[in-house]
């Protein structure tokens, strides 16, 4: 993979920065709960501060691919960047606020900003990776994806470190500098780093008609349905594993660790992935692939209800490892596949469109974190955690059968993702037509 050292050094920062944003969205999760009941608030009033971030990025994320092109990427990175670090700062301080209801109010209003600004960062960036790494774009996207993926894993038992050394203030100033301090080195290093200006894949604003082709090109809604039911996994998974995982007696160390199960497959399979779909493997083979895996895996973790076997811990791991492989199959073949279904409708789309498609992939992959926990809350409550798992495994069925439809009769077949020859190396998903 022939990248220059200038190259790495912006992977290298943006990676950082997903580290950082990984840390932000997830820091508070061990004890949020403590201080909103010492507030006199209740699981149902302050429980959709966690997923009211997600569904700020599904509604933005959109905005921002179709008028970012008119604010200017490197505009839309910076308030990203800046944005969200405030917002992680500021939320330390609702610990001096005694009033339950506006205790609630500033928390889902920082929440909901900090989605919003986290819509323009990851779009942006998306749009600049897109732009910088038409070769490897999926490769490098992987990593930040990996490096998102630790910071979640460690995010947790960072915050509840410091919240039983310093408080509820502690952890959101530490992730929310961080992610200032590496925000603003990234910021003054990208210029420099670019091979050309954003400016110049700056597009006069003729998006409207773009958007509308692209939602109704049924190849990109299957590539962003398919980001969507990979981010709903993720998060059902991460959201209710530790209820069911108290049937088995473990301590709380031991269910932390248990999370390890998924989390580490995810983040050491991502950059693989990546690094096959941008080598090697169509991502029209990897996506089936990927739901495959989550079907399989489906069995084992709870396991589903009709196959009447006993829950056992060992099994849940091993289909817990395998969701994760499965699950960053997905993520990245749908990133992939988005981008080659907008090619087919915007032939120029390398050129002065690739925001729109960062919005939307960005979005898609919000809703899904949002759905995860808040449809399969009732659903959970309904039918348990075995009773909701064969409802995920009929939806990864029918993701693997439109897959399989893509494969066999989708016009992507020509596109080009591969060298033609030692000497020569296309850009990404060159037409060969």
């Amino acid at each position: 993979m022939e990248l220059s050292c200038r190259h790495w050094e912006l992977i290298v920062l943006v990676c950082a920065v997903y580290v950082t944003w990984g840390l932000t969205d997830s820091i508070q999760a061990p004890f949020y709960p403590i201080e909103a009941d010492n507030k006199g608030a209740n699981a149902a009033e302050y429980g959709a501060v966690f997923g009211i971030i997600h569904l700020a990025m599904f509604l933005a994320g959109p905005l921002f691919g179709r008028y970012m092109p008119r604010i200017g990427v490197f505009n839309v990175f910076v308030f990203g960047i800046l944005g969200t670090a405030v917002c992680g700062c500021l939320f330390g301080l609702l610990t001096y606020v005694n009033d339950t209801w506006l205790f609630l109010g500033a928390s889902y209003l920082l929440r909901i900003l900090e989605g919003v600004a986290e819509a323009g960062a990851w779009a942006s960036v998306l749009t600049i990776l897109s732009i910088q790494y038409k070769e490897h774009v999926t490769y490098v996207y992987s990593l930040t994806q990996a490096a998102f993926g630790f910071a979640e894993i460690l995010g947790p038992s960072i915050g509840g470190i410091m919240f039983e050394y310093g408080g509820f203030i502690l952890p959101f100033e530490f992730s929310g500098t961080l992610c200032l301090v590496v925000g603003l080195l990234i910021i003054f290093r990208l210029p420099q780093l670019l091979d050309s200006s954003l400016d110049d894949h700056e597009s006069k604003p003729s998006e409207s008609q773009q958007f509308t082709k692209l939602l109704k090109n049924p190849g990109v809604l299957i590539a962003l349905a398919g980001t969507i039911f990979g981010a709903v996994c993720q998060s059902f998974i991460e959201t209710f594993l530790e209820e069911y995982l108290a049937i088995f007696g473990l301590s709380v160390t031991q269910i932390g660790v248990s999370f390890l199960a998924m989390s580490v497959p995810y983040m050491i399979a991502t950059p693989i992935w990546g690094w096959l779909v941008d080598t090697c493997v169509q991502p029209e083979i990897i996506s089936p692939l990927g739901n495959i895996l989550i079907i399989c895996s489906l069995f084992l973790i709870g396991p589903v209800q009709y196959l009447n076997i006993l829950p056992n811990y060992e099994l849940t791991e091993i289909g817990l490892g395998l969701i994760g492989v499965g699950t960053a199959a997905t993520l990245t073949a749908t990133f992939a596949l988005t981008q080659k279904h907008a090619l087919l409708v915007l032939p120029d789309l390398d050129k002065d469109n690739s925001s729109i498609v960062s919005g939307l992939w960005t979005s898609a992959f919000a809703l899904g974190n949002f759905l995860g926990p808040t449809a399969g809350g009732p659903l959970e409550f309904m039918f348990g955690f075995q009773g909701t798992t064969p409802i995920l495994q009929g939806w990864a069925v029918l993701m693997l059968v439109l897959d399989l439809v893509v494969l066999c009769f989708y016009q992507t077949k020509n596109l080009y993702a591969r060298k033609k020859s030692a000497g020569s190396r296309p850009e990404l998903y060159t037409r060969i037509e």
